[in-house]
């Protein structure tokens, strides 16, 4: 019988540092999800979003950019986005989020009717968000707030203390997060190729009626419906490997969009 394998924890911009190199080709399961469920959110979002307005975002953990990327990639159906504000906790994984977008706007530039969104990248720690003082320019000034797989990482009203932080009053926010019922079984973290040591950061099992109810506390509201997503048989091969066959039947995603009203109990 194998050996469990030794697992490391440490601190989320550690986590992520060391995963940043491996973060897009190590089989990440709910990565692989996330990509399947978001842009059925992000156009329903963009109906939501004035067409004829430029708009500005601001992405809360952009990680490697696999999301600002879609953003920089306009349709008939997007918005005029003219800005993007992408900031996370690991400068690691900021450096592979320039590397991607700066590809993509090369390879795109030939294929693109109107001049791409304004991108600026940014350290950014909602624990310590004193130690960014560039980020107090953002504030009040988002259309929309993305946040994907990013909630896990922190308590509630820190999360959307931060998003109201840079949404304009009538905006936004877009959220997906890795579901309970997976976050009670496991937690982010990747496996050190070198040492062989599972590494992990810190991570809340928050419930989805648990963050709409602190939602409305800070003046959200849900907007649409609310989505889960399990992982099924027909997955295997097509949205994940074989990693995934233990999550068969599990919900392990959930995401959703929240209008900003300005009018919660908490300012």
């Amino acid at each position: 019988m194998a050996s469990p394998r030794p697992i490391q924890s440490v601190t989320n911009a550690e986590l992520y540092n060391r995963w940043a190199r491996v973060y897009d080709t190590d089989g990440n399961i709910l990565q692989s999800v996330d990509d399947v469920m978001l842009p059925a959110l992000l156009n329903f979002v963009f109906t939501l979003l004035p067409s004829d307005l430029p708009i500005t975002i601001t992405e809360l953990g952009c990680g490697t950019g696999r999301n600002t990327a879609k953003l920089l990639s306009s349709s008939s159906s997007s918005p005029q986005i003219t800005s993007i504000a992408a900031l996370d906790l690991s400068p690691g994984m900021l450096t592979v989020a320039k590397q991607r977008c700066e590809t993509h706007l090369t390879a795109n530039t030939s294929n693109v009717l109107l001049a791409p969104p304004a991108v600026e990248f940014h350290e950014f720690d909602a624990l310590n968000p004193e130690l960014s003082p560039v980020i107090k320019a953002l504030e009040g000034k988002a259309d929309l707030v993305l946040s994907t797989l990013v909630l896990e990482h922190l308590p509630l009203d820190v999360f959307f203390r931060t998003v109201k932080s840079f949404l304009k009053p009538g905006g936004y926010f877009l959220l997906t997060n890795m579901h309970a019922d997976m976050g009670r079984i496991s937690q982010a973290g990747f496996v050190d190729e070198v040492t062989g040591e599972k590494i992990r950061g810190h991570s809340f099992a928050h419930e989805i009626s648990e963050a709409i109810e602190e939602g409305e506390k800070w003046g959200f509201e849900v907007v649409g419906e609310v989505g889960e997503r399990a992982i099924i048989e027909d997955d295997l091969g097509a949205v994940v490997g074989e990693r995934g066959k233990k999550w068969i039947g599990i919900n392990v995603w959930f995401g959703f969009v929240m209008r900003f009203s300005d009018m919660g109990k908490k300012g």
